[in-house]
């Protein structure tokens, strides 16, 4: 299955089982491939545990868990910088950005021209282009309009309220209104 995103597939009897088994079977995670600059995949940890919960709230422990195609990649999402980490040869590596930066700005923009830009480019459209310039949006994740209202004071974009409360920004350039968490995706 193609895909972007990461995607985790356990394979084996479906999950909650209602019978009981009398042997422990292996199952596999697939964590989706990524391969370095020579097109050749790192490896990391052969096994792990998975906790899975049902629609019944029962937590079943799935024991240890062959990986298959083990790539892990972590994400800092900082107020102001961000950075990215991968395992390399068993370690974490950082990741540079497109400048040599092992942090990139938390920072997204939108051009007049509906453009988007992220990170140090982003950053330098704060004076000409402040409307449309997201910066410090990790403050506004998770939260309603009611818990954020000073904050919201001390940007240059326009934070509003949507139909259920939740806190939504502004972005006249395109004419659309983001969650948070979408402009930090970016």
């Amino acid at each position: 299955m193609a895909s972007s995103s990461a995607q985790i597939h356990v394979l084996g009897t479906s999950f909650p089982s209602t019978t009981t088994r009398k042997s422990s079977s292996s199952r596999n995670v697939f964590f989706g491939q990524r391969l370095n600059s020579n097109g050749v995949s790192f490896g990391l940890p052969r096994s792990a545990f998975l906790k899975l919960k049902s629609n019944n709230k029962q937590r079943r422990n799935c024991g240890p868990v062959r990986v298959v195609a083990e790539k892990v990649v972590g994400i800092d999402l900082g107020t102001t910088n961000s950075a990215v980490a991968a395992m390399e040869g068993g370690k974490p590596t950082i990741v540079t950005n497109i400048e040599g930066q092992r942090t990139t700005p938390s920072v997204v923009a939108y051009t007049k021209n509906g453009d988007r830009l992220v990170g140090q480019i982003a950053k330098r459209q704060a004076v000409v282009n402040p409307e449309n310039t997201f910066f410090s949006v990790k403050r506004f994740i998770g939260r309603k309009m009611s818990e954020i209202e000073e904050e919201s004071k001390q940007v240059s974009y326009r934070v509003v309220r949507d139909e259920n409360g939740n806190v939504k920004l502004e972005c006249p350039a395109i004419g659309k209104q983001f969650a948070a968490e979408e402009i930090s995706a970016q």
